[in-house]
Formats: C-alpha cells, structure tokens, sequence
C-alpha cells in the first residue's frame, strides 16, 4: 500500500467548553491533502510541547519511552496511519531493534506524532486512507471544512445530531440518526 508522508499544519480548539481539539495534518508534497484529528488535552498539550522542543524537569511518558528505547538501542524508523475506524485513528510505529530487525506495534496516533516530533522520524497515512478521509470543502480562510464523517466518534455525532435538530435542520439529523444507529448495531454485535 502506497504511504503519504503528512506534516502538522495547524491545531485548534473545536467544541466550547469541551476539550477537544482539531489537529489537522496536512500531505508533503503532492496535493496537500489534509487529515483531521479530534483529540483531547492532553494530547493537544503533549504534541504543542514537542513541537516547541520544550523539555520538562523531569521525563514525561513520551520522554521517558524514548530514554528507554535509546538504552535499548532501539530506533523508530516511522509511524503509519493505517486504519480510522468511528473517529479513532489508529498508527503503527516500525522499531528497529539493535539486530536490525524490524518490529511493528500499535500505538494511539497522538503519541505517534509527540515521538516523531521529538525523535525526528516521519509519519505517514496509507494513501487511500488519506483520499477518503481528506478535508474537504475547505474555506479560503481555513476557518471551515468538512470532514468525513467516519473521522467522527458517537458522542461528536450526537451532538452534532441535537445541534441539527435545534437548526431544525431534520434532514441532516436524521442522517446522523442512521449513523449513530448503525455504529451502536456494529457495537451491539461484537458483544
């Protein structure tokens, strides 16, 4: 599968007075393709600090993986976003180890961005991940965009699925509606 290296472009505050914020990742190159990350806080706090290179008195759990990983003499060689899945963005990172074989394990995509920030590895999304999860309908401004819907976790859809309703926008709504039931239903039948 063709892999699409992405780089920050911008990270803001969504949801008032939730904690979340929209962390847009944006394609090297090519078409500038753009990828939308919601994410919490914490997440926000850790990948602000990395990209300021600002380092805390003492090792936080980012620093202290790669403290580890060095001792180890284990390198990070590249994060890929391979799959998105009701808003959650999942990331595989590939570690070298000091015989030269590489190993793959999962991570959560926001402490795939804060290591690559601070160890200097790229990060990639798999391309048609990418072209169907771009940002679409996207200001001139950048103030406003569309996402896909399948960037978007159940609570977000609800939400949004009352805010339509108050709009009085019922068609919107009921479209969410069937999302959010099929989403539960895929839940319900795991279980």
């Amino acid at each position: 599968m063709k892999e699409v290296e992405l780089k920050i472009l911008d990270m803001s505050s969504v949801l008032k007075p939730s904690d979340s914020f929209a962390l847009v990742l944006e394609e090297v190159g090519g078409e500038e393709r753009k990828l939308a990350l919601i994410i919490g806080a914490v997440e926000a706090q850790g990948i602000k600090m990395a990209e300021m290179h600002y380092r805390p008195p003492r090792p936080f759990t980012h620093d202290l993986l790669l403290n580890v990983m060095a001792v180890g003499r284990l390198q990070c060689l590249k994060g890929v976003i391979y799959q998105v899945k009701n808003g959650i963005y999942s990331t595989y990172l590939y570690i070298r180890r000091a015989d030269g074989e590489v190993d793959v394990v999962d991570a959560r995509t926001s402490d795939a961005i804060v290591l690559s920030l601070r160890a200097g590895f790229p990060l990639y999304v798999y391309e048609d991940i990418l072209e169907k999860e771009h940002l679409r309908n996207i200001s001139s401004d950048g103030s406003s965009y569309t996402m896909s819907i399948n960037s978007v976790d159940i609570d977000m859809l609800k939400r949004a699925m009352d805010e339509a309703v108050q709009c009085e926008d019922y068609e919107r709504a009921s479209q969410l509606r069937d999302e959010i039931r099929k989403r539960e239903n895929e839940e319900n039948n795991k279980n």
